[in-house]
Parts: C-alpha cells; sequence; structure tokens
C-alpha cells in the first residue's frame, strides 16, 4: 500500500500542477488536488521508512483520500447538470463580433468543465486509493485470523 499511495499521491500532485499552470487564471483553486497529493505522498514515504507504523499511517491516507473524494464529488456532481449557454446569447455575442463561437459558449455558460473534470479526476484518484486501501485492510485482517 505504501507504494500505490505514493504512486496516486504523484498523480494528484500531477494532476494539481497541470490544472494550474493549464487554467492560467492565477487562481491556486486547480492545484487544490495537489494537497491531498503532497500529504499522501508523504505519509506513503513514511509508512515505508516505518514500518512499525505503517498501519496507522495507512488508515490516515485512507482518512485523506475519503475526505478528498467527498469533497471532489460534492463540488463536481451538482456542476454536470449546469445549465449551458442559450444558443441566442452565443448568437448575439458572435454577431456582435466579441468572440468566435466557441469562446462566446465558454464565456457565457455557468460552469467551466476544466474544474469539473479536475474535481471528478480528484475524486476518482482518492476513491481508487480508498478501494485499494479496504481492499489491503481486509486482506490483512484474514491473513492474521
Amino acid at each position: 500500500m505504501p507504494q500505490i499511495t505514493i504512486a496516486i499521491g504523484t498523480l494528484l500532485m500531477l494532476q494539481g500542477a497541470g490544472f494550474y499552470l493549464a487554467s492560467n487564471t492565477g487562481s491556486w483553486t486547480p492545484a487544490i488536488p495537489a494537497i491531498p497529493g503532497v500529504v499522501c505522498f508523504v505519509l506513503g514515504y513514511l509508512a515505508l521508512l516505518a514500518p512499525g507504523a505503517r498501519k496507522h499511517l495507512m488508515h490516515v491516507v485512507m482518512l485523506i483520500a475519503l475526505l478528498g473524494a467527498m469533497m471532489a464529488l460534492m463540488r463536481g456532481l451538482p456542476a454536470l447538470g449546469a445549465d449551458p449557454a442559450s444558443q441566442e446569447a452565443v448568437d448575439a455575442l458572435v454577431a456582435r463580433g466579441m468572440l468566435d463561437h466557441v469562446a462566446a459558449k465558454a464565456e457565457l455558460t455557468s460552469v467551466h468543465w476544466a474544474k469539473v473534470w479536475d474535481q471528478l479526476l480528484m475524486a476518482f484518484f482518492c476513491l481508487v486509493l480508498v478501494a485499494l486501501g479496504v481492499g489491503s485492510f481486509v486482506k490483512a485482517r484474514r491473513a492474521t485470523a
């Protein structure tokens, strides 16, 4: 589990960095997945260094991953049903020559899909970590029983 935790922590850090750099907004919000990523990476590395504390560290990782998944899903799932921009409003912006069709639709849409993908991808990585962790806990329990 520590190696898997380090790998998923690295993926979350890369996701946070990638969405932050791609967003070009100056806001740190797209980098949020990097926060649980760093925590998971550090805890996974500590679990490799301190085998006696591995069980406790992995339980903390599961808590972080579960909270990360819940927060990301609470923000990402409702955004999936957001209303897109109306065709009339998009056509009006394009007719004024202010924006092209794609930019006008993006400007008028209440949700930016990069945010939704960022949140749902974070939820996916966190849920994978939780599922693998629970499987590992069950396997360890059966081995000692």
